[in-house]
């Protein structure tokens, strides 16, 4: 878009313009977001879900042996120990 039209544009104009290219822009966006979905391999997948964990903020960091780890396993260890300290 060229920035000296949308400088000339009010503010409702503006976001009248934004709202529609959006429109136009979410459906073919969403079908690309699931065609590289689709697309990725099983090990793929594991590399982004990794590299993802790994740039948590500190707080959230999870020890990288952890991330191979079954997740259901520890979720029912920790299910379990949530159940026991309510009783």
């Amino acid at each position: 878009m060229d920035w000296s039209f949308a400088n000339a544009l009010s503010e409702k104009e503006q976001m009248r313009l934004w709202v529609e290219t959006w429109k136009r822009a979410g459906p073919e966006l969403e079908r690309m977001k699931r065609e590289e979905l689709r697309a990725l391999t099983e090990e793929e997948a594991y590399e982004q879900a990794q590299a993802l964990a790994l740039s948590a903020p500190d707080d959230l960091w999870i020890e990288p042996g952890r991330l191979s780890a079954a997740g259901l396993i520890e979720q029912q260890r920790v299910f379990r120990k949530f159940r026991s300290s309510a009783q």
